[in-house]
C-alpha cells in the first residue's frame, strides 16, 4: 500500500513538474522568437543606419567639394564661388548656397532671394552656422525653412573649412526636404514590414523633433533604435507592423508547448523506471564482492560527494601490502578469506570519526577519515591503521607478519576533485619508495640534469663504487653545464644562462633591483658580407671585452649580434645607456681594417618592468624592436611603449578572431580607366573593426601579421574573400580585374604557387582576371627567390603588379627585367605634381618606359580635379583614388557599379 502511494506522489509530482516546465518552454519560446525578430530588426537597422551616415556624409553632403575648393583657394574675391557653385543650383533639389569666411556670410545664392544676407555676421541667423565653427565638422539641420525663402523645407549642410585646427569659415547648401527623404530611402522598411520614426533631439531645447514617419499615432516605445550624430543626435526607431510576436507564430507556440507536455510527462515516467533499474545496478556495482568495501569506482564516488560538500576537512590514506598476492597464494583461499572478511569490522574499531573506505585491487586499500588533523597526527593515525589491519601468517611453521606500508594527505574540498586527489597520493607514495635506493636516487639526479635543472650535485657515499660513480656524475654535469650555458664561440653567457643568472638573483632577493641593457649591432650583416666571417667573429670579440667591463659575468649572447647585460650598479638607466654607447662608438679594429660601430640599445628594470626574467626578457626584446622600427639610438622600456605593444597584441587578437570567425570586412576601391571613364578594375583592402566605430590602420595590421607569422593566413583569407567577389559579381560589374595585395612571404614558402593557384580557381574565378600586387621594396630584397614563382604565375594568366612605384627604390632601369604586368604610381608622387615640374617629367618618363615594356601604368591618390588632370595628361591608363571613389564595402561596390 505504501509503494502505491509513494508512486502515486511521484506520478503527481511529475504531472505538476510537467506544466512547470510546459510554462518555462513557454516563456523560453516567447523570449526566443521575441530575440529572434529583435535580432533581424538590429541587424537590418544597424545596416541602414550605416546607410544614413553615409548618405548624410556623403552622397547628401553637397557642400563638402565647395569647402575643399574654399580650403584651397587663394583669391581675395569671391567670385569663384559663384562659377563654383552655378552648376549645382542648376539642379532642382538645391535651394539655397552660402559661402561663409570668418563669421561673414561673403557670398549667397541664388543672388536674387538671398543675396541680401551677404555681409551679415553669423549671430544674425540659425544657431547651426555657430555650431558649425564651434565643432569644426560637417552640421545637417532639418527640415527648417530658410529666411527670405519661399516657405519650403529643406535640409541644411553646413561644411567647415580648417587650415591645420583652425577654422577659416564654412559652405551651407540646402537641398529640398522631399528629395533628401526621398534619398535616404525610408520607404524600404514599409516595404519590410516595419513601422519607422526618424526623429532627433533639438539641442537648444533638448526636446524631440521628428523627422519622418511611417504612420502617424504609433507607439515606439517598444521599438529598437539606433543612434547618430550630425552633431546633434538623430535617431531612427523601427519595429514590425504586426507586432514582435504575431498571431501565427502564438498559435504555433501554443501548439509546441502542448506537444512538449506530452512528450516530456511519457519521458519523465519512463527515466523514472529506468532510473531506479539503474540504482539497484550501481549498488552492487561499486561494492568490492571479498571485502565489503567500495571498489575504486564506488570509492571515487563517495570521496567525490564529501569533497563537493565541503563542510570540513577530509584526510586520505592510502595502504599497500607488498607481496600481498605471494602471501595468498601461500596461505590459502580459506585464510585470505577470513583476513579480507575482517577488515570492516576492524576500521569501525580503530576509527571513531565518519569515514569511508575502499579496496583498489588485491593488497591496495583507500581510507578517507573525515578529520581535522595536524602533520603528527597524520602520521600516528596512519602508523596505526597499518597496525590495526595487521596480516598474522605462518609459513614454514614460523610466524611472521604482512604490514602495510602508506602515504596520506589532506585534501583538497571542491566538486569533482576525488579523482585527481587519488591520483596525486598514489604517485606520491611511489615517488617515495622510488627515492629510498641510491642508484634510483642518481637515476632521478640524471633525469633532473636532462630536464635542465641547474642546482643538481650528486651525494657522497661509504660504498667505494657509489662513490667514484657519483665523482664522474658531477664532473659530467659541469661539462654538460658549460656546454649548455655558455657560447662556444665568444665564452659568454647564452639565453639560457641568462634565464638561471635572472632567476637566482630574483629568488635570493626579490627587492633587489637591476637593470637589463640590450645591445643591437645595426646591420652587421654588412661586415660578414662585404668581407668575411672571420672579420664579424673579430668585431664581435672586441665588443665582447668592451661590455665585460661593465657587466662582468653577466653578459649573455642573446641571438648573432644581440648581446644582454645585467647592471646592479643603480646608475640612472639614461646614464647608463649614453655611457655604454660611448664605449661602444670608438673604432673597432678588425683585420687591416678599422670599423666604426653604430648601435640600438634597449633598456628594462627589475621590478619595475617585470617580475621574472622571462617576462623582463620580451619587454627588453620589444623595446629593442621599437628602437629599430622608429629610429631611435636609445629605448628605455615604460608605460608608454608598453600600452603600444598591449594595442598591438589587441590588434592580432583581433585580426585571430575576425580570420576564424569570417567576420574580417574586405572593401574596395574601383579605379577608373582612363580613356573610356569605366570603372574596369578594383583593389581589394583589408578592414578590421576597432569596436569602437572605426577601423584600424590597414598599414599598421598588415605590418603586425607580417611580424607575427600570420600574414600567410591573412593572405589566403583576403585573396579567397575577393576571388570569390570577383566571380560572383565581377562579369556583371563591368570588373575586368581584382587587384589584391600579396606578401612576398606568401611568395616564399615552399609550393606558394601551387597554393595560390588552387584557391583562385576554387573560388571560381579566372586566373586572367586577378591581379596580385607585391610592395616594390620588399620585392625587390627578394627578388631572386620569387622571380621563378611569379614567372609561374603569369604563365597561367596571372598579372602581377608592382605596387608603391616611386619610394626610394625605383629605377627606371630594371623595369624590363622585373617578372610584373602592372606598375601602380605611389600617391607620394602624384601628390607632388602640381608643384613640381620634375616629378611631371618623371611621371610621364615612367609612362613612356612602361609602355616600350608593354605595361599598365596605374596611379594612386587622386583626390582632386587638377591631380586627375594632370596625371590624364601623363598618359596613365588607370587612375585610383577618392576623386573618384573611397574604399568601399563590396554591397556599396555593387550599387556604386550598377547606378
Amino acid at each position: 500500500m505504501k509503494i502505491h502511494i509513494k508512486r502515486r506522489l511521484i506520478i503527481f509530482a511529475a504531472a505538476l513538474l510537467t506544466l512547470i516546465l510546459t510554462a518555462v518552454l513557454s516563456f523560453a519560446i516567447y523570449g526566443c522568437i521575441y530575440d529572434i525578430r529583435k535580432n533581424e530588426a538590429e541587424h537590418i537597422l544597424h545596416a541602414y543606419g550605416k546607410n544614413l551616415m553615409l548618405q548624410f556624409q556623403g552622397e547628401l553632403n553637397e557642400s563638402d567639394a565647395l569647402a575643399r575648393m574654399a580650403c584651397i583657394m587663394t583669391e581675395e574675391d569671391d567670385i569663384w564661388f559663384e562659377s563654383a557653385a552655378a552648376s549645382l543650383l542648376e539642379r532642382e533639389e538645391v535651394r539655397y548656397a552660402a559661402l561663409i569666411k570668418g563669421d561673414i556670410m561673403v557670398r549667397v545664392l541664388p543672388q536674387e532671394i538671398y543675396g541680401y544676407q551677404a555681409g551679415r555676421d553669423l549671430k544674425e541667423f540659425s544657431y547651426i552656422y555657430t555650431l558649425a565653427k564651434v565643432v569644426k565638422d560637417l552640421v545637417v539641420e532639418g527640415p527648417v525653412i530658410l529666411e527670405g525663402g519661399d516657405g519650403q523645407e529643406v535640409f541644411l549642410f553646413l561644411q567647415p573649412f580648417l587650415e591645420g585646427d583652425a577654422y577659416l569659415g564654412g559652405v551651407a547648401v540646402a537641398l529640398d526636404c522631399n528629395y533628401v527623404l526621398e534619398q535616404l530611402g525610408l520607404g524600404y522598411m514599409s516595404q519590410q514590414g516595419y513601422d519607422y520614426e526618424l526623429w532627433r533631439v533639438e539641442p537648444q531645447n533638448g526636446g524631440k523633433e521628428v523627422v519622418a514617419v511611417s504612420r502617424e499615432n504609433v507607439d515606439f516605445s517598444q521599438a529598437v533604435k539606433t543612434t547618430f550624430n550630425l552633431p546633434a543626435q538623430w535617431n531612427l526607431s523601427i519595429q514590425p507592423r504586426a507586432g514582435w510576436i504575431s498571431p501565427g507564430y502564438r498559435g504555433a507556440m501554443i501548439t509546441i508547448c502542448f506537444l512538449t507536455a506530452l512528450l516530456t510527462l511519457g519521458f519523465s515516467v519512463s527515466q523514472y523506471q529506468l532510473f531506479i533499474r539503474k540504482r539497484m545496478l550501481k549498488q552492487f556495482s561499486s561494492i568490492d564482492s571479498q571485502t565489503g568495501l567500495y571498489n575504486q569506482v564506488g570509492f571515487t564516488d563517495a570521496l567525490n560527494r564529501w569533497l563537493s560538500e565541503g563542510e570540513e576537512p577530509v584526510m586520505l590514506y592510502y595502504l599497500v601490502f607488498e607481496g600481498y598476492n605471494q602471501v595468498s597464494q601461500m596461505i590459502g583461499l580459506q585464510k585470505e578469506t577470513a583476513f579480507l572478511q575482517s577488515i570492516p569490522r576492524r576500521l569501525k574499531e580503530f576509527i571513531q570519526n565518519p569515514y569511508i573506505a575502499g579496496r583498489l585491487s588485491a593488497g591496495n586499500f583507500l581510507v578517507a577519515v573525515r578529520e581535522d588533523m595536524d602533520e603528527i597526527q597524520q602520521e600516528d593515525f596512519a602508523r596505526g591503521l597499518s597496525l590495526e589491519l595487521l596480516l598474522k601468517i605462518r609459513l614454514d611453521d614460523e610466524r611472521s607478519f604482512l604490514s602495510a606500508r602508506y602515504e596520506y594527505k589532506c585534501c583538497l574540498l571542491g566538486e569533482g576533485q576525488a579523482e585527481e586527489e587519488i591520483s596525486r597520493l598514489i604517485h606520491a607514495y611511489y615517488t617515495k619508495r622510488s627515492q629510498e635506493s641510491p642508484v634510483r636516487t642518481l637515476t632521478e639526479k640524471c633525469r633532473q640534469l636532462t630536464e635542465g635543472k641547474d642546482d643538481v650535485t650528486f651525494d657522497e657515499y661509504t660504498d667505494l663504487e657509489m662513490m667514484e660513480l657519483s665523482k664522474t656524475f658531477n664532473q659530467y654535469r659541469k661539462q654538460v653545464e658549460q656546454l649548455a650555458y655558455f657560447d662556444p664561440v665568444f665564452n659568454v653567457g647564452n639565453r639560457p644562462k641568462y634565464m638561471r643568472d635572472a632567476n637566482m638573483l630574483i629568488s635570493y632577493d626579490k627587492k633587489r633591483q637591476f637593470s637589463l641593457f640590450c645591445v643591437d649591432i645595426c646591420a652587421f650583416s654588412q661586415y660578414n658580407e662585404l668581407f668575411s666571417a672571420d672579420i664579424g667573429d673579430q668585431i664581435l670579440r672586441e665588443v665582447v671585452q668592451r661590455l665585460s667591463r661593465l657587466f662582468g659575468t653577466y653578459l649573455y649572447r642573446i641571438n648573432g649580434d644581440v648581446f644582454l647585460g645585467i647592471s646592479m650598479s643603480g646608475e640612472n638607466e639614461k646614464t647608463f645607456a649614453d655611457r655604454l654607447q660611448g664605449m661602444l662608438s670608438a673604432p673597432v679594429s678588425a683585420g687591416n681594417a678599422s670599423f666604426a660601430l653604430q648601435v640600438r640599445i634597449s633598456v628594462c628594470c627589475y621590478p619595475r618592468n617585470g617580475d621574472s626574467p622571462d617576462v623582463l626578457l620580451d619587454r627588453i626584446q620589444s623595446a629593442l624592436r621599437y628602437a629599430k622600427e622608429s629610429d631611435h639610438n636609445v629605448v628605455i622600456y615604460n608605460k608608454e611603449l608598453d600600452t603600444i605593444i598591449r594595442t598591438e597584441a589587441d590588434i592580432l587578437r583581433k585580426l585571430k578572431s575576425a580570420i576564424h570567425h569570417e567576420t574580417l570586412e574586405i572593401w574596395y576601391q574601383p579605379m577608373v580607366h582612363v580613356e573610356t571613364g569605366r570603372f574596369f578594375a578594383a583593389e581589394a583592402l583589408v578592414r578590421l573593426p576597432d569596436e569602437n566605430g572605426g577601423y584600424f590602420s590597414a598599414g599598421q595590421v598588415i605590418a603586425l601579421a607580417e611580424r607575427s607569422g600570420m600574414v600567410e593566413q591573412l593572405g589566403d583569407y583576403v585573396l579567397q574573400r575577393a576571388c570569390e567577389f570577383m566571380s560572383s559579381h565581377g562579369e556583371s560589374l563591368g570588373l575586368r580585374h581584382m587587384c589584391i595585395n600579396l606578401s612576398v612571404q606568401q611568395l616564399l614558402v615552399g609550393n606558394s604557387a601551387d597554393h595560390l593557384l588552387d584557391m583562385i580557381r576554387d573560388s571560381g574565378a579566372g586566373t586572367e582576371h586577378i591581379t596580385l600586387e607585391i610592395t616594390e621594396s620588399i620585392l625587390i630584397q627578394s627578388i631572386e627567390p620569387a622571380s621563378e614563382t611569379l614567372s609561374r604565375l603569369r604563365r597561367t594568366g596571372l598579372r602581377i603588379a608592382l605596387d608603391d612605384f616611386g619610394v626610394g627604390y625605383s629605377s627606371l632601369n630594371y623595369l624590363s627585367n622585373l617578372p610584373v604586368d602592372v606598375i601602380k604610381i605611389d600617391r607620394s608622387l602624384t601628390q607632388q605634381l602640381r608643384t613640381s615640374t620634375k616629378q611631371r617629367a618623371l611621371l610621364r618618363a615612367i609612362v613612356e618606359v612602361a609602355e616600350i615594356n608593354s605595361l599598365t601604368v596605374v596611379s594612386e591618390g587622386i583626390e582632386t580635379e587638377d591631380d586627375q588632370k594632370l596625371v590624364s595628361a601623363s598618359g596613365v591608363q588607370y587612375i585610383q583614388g577618392f576623386y573618384y571613389a573611397r574604399p568601399m564595402p563590396g554591397g556599396e561596390l555593387i550599387k556604386f557599379l550598377s547606378v
